[in-house]
């Protein structure tokens, strides 16, 4: 209590100090008590405001002290209600592109405002080891060095991977940083930690055991560049243009006939087993069953009906290749046709009988021998240029090869079907709604899950072999899978159970790096022990992704948590678009149209760049990023800046303001804090609909116009008059708020500002969000006794949008007319007649400020024209006409050059409730309160339009 009593004594020293000791202190100074905080009583002015805001300076250095006060750590223990995300996490080989500053930008301003709102929030950071990636940088490391990862040996691979990991993998985290972003980074993880890597392998062996994950020779997508098996959802595939190749297959009864067929790759011939007709096709119906001679080979292969073939397609007779098709493999085991291999890992044609004089030819090459001894022969009888798909792999580029392996897969269906049905009961909610669509499409046709990887970085299989029963591996011999008798374990078998030896080797393959990730959200809080942290934080509250890792991630995520965890990862996934550049190009290197963030932060201010990005975050459409817009937002930055200068230089020095609500007793005092909490009341309604963009609109539209360009007009001419204390306290008071409001998106300029306007020394992170209803008292300005506040409210609203609009008229006159601003002004009000009675006596109470702020000599009110000057502006609102005397101030043509651009302005929104009323459909179908509303707006203009175009006739009178 001693010490309430030392401050209390402190305040009213400064009191009268500031105020003269018999002067009544024109704030209220609360009284203390021991519960209350000090920093919810006053508000002192400490220093001054720089003149401008140096973000390089203060940027750095702010997040250095979020961090040093733990302000994003998450504490499990906290009673407080949990809201948690985990980062979609970038890749270790990455750097921070326009995705990734939209993605974690729009996480940032959720966590924050949640961190606001008291919740007890958790931002899991990370990286993934990206396994094909990683592995392509630092094999290219080596060649610069003259090796091959094979010179080294796979141990010392890994080490080097690992050295450059702690090297170079922490780059786009620190990008990640300089964005803002409010991640628990004290539990920052890794996809091949020891705990997630735990994780990992402990999935693999309960699946294993489930008979969910199994080994097979099947058809898989391999990549001839990176040497490895590729998943359906890795191979990109896109739209390039290519020939399709006309050749003739004779008949081995009767060599003088032949079958035509079409195809767009003429070196898989070598490997076909069948030709395929459509069984209903009358072109062949005579060909089926009878055999066909394989070119260069002699080999003899059936003509084969089957449905799956397009009639239209080329000559409608199409080569069957299984081993080298996915189609054919399909069509393949239907027919039990042989399934021949005839290219190597590396993609070339390998040695055999089929492959004769063309073994050892690289595919490109082979294409090409196999056309010219076609086109020699005869066989090859039309090219034509046809548009088709060709597969890419995801990471370099290289086409995809359908390639005959023996891999590892996950049986997908019983993970896919409870995943399906969390979407379809609501458990978890797409946003926008329409992804439900895209995420049923692939789920419902899903294939099994090729995970095996030919790589030496990722998480290594837990398949474990005897070399007892195996000593063919002693020597590095290729495994043949079909022969050998795997022992699936997390650790190391301590014998063999058939040979009783303890000498294992380990699978050589990796898993797919999806496979680690799609355990991101339970893996990162420690499972498989049964941690704090999974109880508090699972499953995770929200995911906000890119729609294109919807197959790679999303839906992997969610079949792995309920299988793992049986409840669904996350609550609601927030889909975002893409960012385009201005012309609504994708950005991509060969286009040279790429952004980088970086430099957009050096140039504008991460505020200003995270501003952008949310407030062009509309969901389903993309981002069309526009330098312009960005400056514009930095101009923002510089309002708020310039505004906070202002409130500091109209306030005397030590000033103690009161932080309580304020009591308001002016009319714009009234109005602002009724559209704080409107903008209050709004913006958290727009950010719990993830509708960012509405959020960050209108926060700029009530900071810009309302408070900076309207308010702070209004109070200029009472700040230094006496009595100005409640004014003084709510432009404080909303500024405040405004700092609070703006927060999650511009974080670094809202609390550089909060310290130079605080006496206190906490963040304002740990301030609370402002939340609607406010307890601001309403006060009654038209003297009228309303029943209800929401009477109160309108006409408060409706007065100040009256003023603004006779402020904006006369303003207007006198631009127009070029009148200098040091001129005082003659004016007129002429109310309509439905507007005086409920108008008449608000407005008059309220003249001052139309009288100061439009350096008026003179201002009245009055229902009728009577005394309308002869020679006079006209400016036409709603509910009133307003007439400035121009007499000796202006020439009468500038005047109605002006009045007809008004007029034109009125005329054009008229022509559009004109169209309206052109179509039978609107006036049939609209809702009649729509109907009666365009009707009224439409008399309103037309009344305007013949309003000014009678003081135009008058006008010319005088000219």
């Amino acid at each position: 209590m001693m010490i309430h009593l030392i401050v209390q004594e402190s305040i009213g020293k400064l009191s009268s100090k500031i105020n003269g000791p018999n002067q009544k202190a024109p704030f209220p100074i609360p009284f203390f008590t021991e519960t209350t905080p000090f920093c919810y009583y006053f508000f002192l002015m400490s220093k001054e405001i720089s003149k401008t805001y140096d973000f390089k300076l203060n940027e750095p250095r702010q997040f250095q002290k979020w961090l040093d006060e733990r302000l994003f750590h998450a504490d499990a223990d906290s009673p407080t209600p949990p809201f948690s995300m985990v980062i979609p996490p970038p890749n270790i080989t990455g750097v921070l592109h326009m995705g990734h500053a939209l993605n974690n930008t729009l996480q940032d301003i959720l966590a924050r405002w949640n961190r606001m709102k008291g919740k007890n929030v958790l931002w899991v950071p990370g990286t993934d080891h990206a396994g094909i990636a990683t592995q392509n940088v630092v094999e290219k490391q080596l060649k610069n060095e003259k090796k091959r990862k094979e010179d080294i040996g796979r141990e010392a691979f890994i080490r080097k991977v690992w050295e450059w990991k702690e090297h170079s993998g922490g780059t786009i985290i620190r990008q990640l940083k300089r964005l803002g972003c409010s991640c628990d980074w004290e539990r920052e993880r890794f996809t091949m930690d020891e705990g997630l890597s735990r994780a990992v392998e402990e999935v693999f062996v309960r699946l294993y055991q489930e008979e969910l994950i199994y080994r097979s020779e099947r058809l898989i997508n391999w990549c001839v560049r990176c040497q490895t098996a590729l998943s359906d959802v890795e191979v990109v595939h896109q739209e390039s243009e290519g020939t399709l190749y006309y050749i003739q297959y004779p008949l081995a009864d009767d060599p003088k006939k032949h079958v035509t067929i079409a195809t767009t790759r003429p070196e898989t011939l070598l490997g076909d087993t069948a030709v395929a007709v459509h069984p209903e096709d009358p072109r062949f119906q005579s060909y089926i069953g009878k055999a066909l001679v394989l070119p260069f080979t002699g080999i003899k292969i059936p003509v084969i009906g089957d449905p799956s073939v397009e009639r239209e397609f080329g000559s409608g007779a199409v080569k069957v290749t299984p081993g080298h098709d996915f189609n054919d493999y399909e069509m393949g085991i239907r027919h039990h046709l042989p399934i021949e291999n005839i290219f190597t890992s590396d993609g070339k044609l390998m040695s055999s009988e089929r492959t004769g004089p063309f073994a050892g030819l690289t595919i490109p090459a082979a294409r090409k021998k196999i056309t010219a001894q076609l086109t020699e022969s005869g066989a090859l009888v039309e090219v034509k240029k046809h548009l088709h798909s060709v597969g890419k792999c995801y990471r370099c580029q290289t086409t995809v090869e359908p390639y005959l392996s023996n891999q590892w897969f996950v049986k997908i269906n019983p993970l896919a079907a409870p995943a399906i049905e969390a979407v379809r009961s609501g458990n978890i909610e797409f946003i926008p709604r329409s992804w439900e669509n895209t995420y049923f499409s692939w789920m419902e046709n899903i294939k099994d899950w090729c995970i095996s990887r030919q790589l030496w970085w990722g998480h290594r299989i837990p398949v474990w072999y005897c070399l007892t029963c195996h000593p063919e591996l002693k020597n590095g011999s290729p495994f043949h899978y079909r022969s050998l008798r795997a022992v699936v374990s997390v650790k190391i078998p301590l014998t063999c159970e058939k040979c009783k030896q303890k000498d294992f080797i380990q699978e050589p393959d990796v898993l797919d790096t999806w496979f680690s990730s799609a355990l991101w959200p339970f893996s990162t809080l420690g499972w498989p022990e049964q941690t704090k942290e999974l109880e508090v934080y699972y499953p995770t509250s929200v995911l906000v992704t890119a729609f294109d890792i919807i197959f790679f991630w999303v839906a992997r995520m969610i079949m792995m948590g309920i299988k793992f965890m049986d409840r669904v990862p996350f609550k609601q996934v927030y889909i975002h678009a893409l960012v385009r550049d201005a012309e609504g190009q994708k950005m991509s290197k060969s286009k040279g149209n790429v952004v980088d963030p970086l430099d957009i932060i050096d140039r504008y201010g991460t505020d200003a760049f995270r501003f952008t990005l949310a407030a062009m975050a509309a969901p389903g459409r993309d981002i069309l990023l526009d330098e312009e817009r960005i400056a514009g937002y930095r101009n923002f930055c510089n309002k708020i800046w310039n505004a906070a200068r202002f409130i500091q230089m109209n306030l005397k020095a030590g000033t103690i303001i009161p932080i309580h609500p304020p009591n308001p007793d002016t009319l714009p005092d009234e109005w602002i804090l009724l559209k704080l909490n409107q903008t209050i009341h709004q913006v958290n309604l727009s950010l719990e609909q993830f509708r960012f963009d509405e959020a960050a609109h209108l926060l700029y539209h009530f900071i810009w116009h309302d408070f900076c360009d309207w308010y702070l007009e209004f109070v200029k001419p009472l700040l230094w008059e006496e009595g100005a204390g409640s004014t003084r306290h709510t432009m404080i008071f909303t500024f405040k708020e405004i700092l609070i409001l703006i927060h999650p998106f511009m974080p670094f300029i809202s609390e550089a500002l909060w310290e130079d306007f605080s006496a206190e020394k906490k963040s304002l992170l740990t301030y609370p969000y402002p939340q609607y209803p406010s307890s601001h008292k309403i006060n009654v300005f038209d003297e009228t006794k309303a029943s209800d506040k929401i009477r109160v409210r309108e006409n408060t609203l409706i007065f100040m949008d009256i003023l603004k609009e006779i402020i904006k008229g006369i303003r207007s006159i006198r631009g127009e007319n070029n009148i200098p601003s040091s001129k005082e002004l003659k004016a007129l009000l002429v109310l309509n007649e439905e507007s005086i009675a409920h108008l008449e006596k608000g407005l008059q109470s309220q003249t001052t400020y139309i009288v100061k702020l439009c350096k008026l000599s003179e201002f009245s009110i009055t229902s009728s024209e009577t005394s309308k000057p002869s020679y006079c502006a006209t400016y036409a609102a709603d509910s009133f006409r307003l007439y400035v005397d121009l007499t000796n101030i202006s020439d009468p043509k500038d005047e109605i050059k002006r009045l007809k651009k008004q007029i034109e302005k009125i005329n054009t929104d008229l022509s559009l409730i004109l169209k309206k009323f052109e179509n039978p459909n609107f006036v049939k179908n609209a809702p009649e309160t729509v109907v009666k509303a365009e009707e009224s707006r439409k008399k309103e203009l037309e009344s305007k339009v013949e309003l000014l175009s009678k003081e135009v006739e008058k006008l010319k009178t005088f000219s």
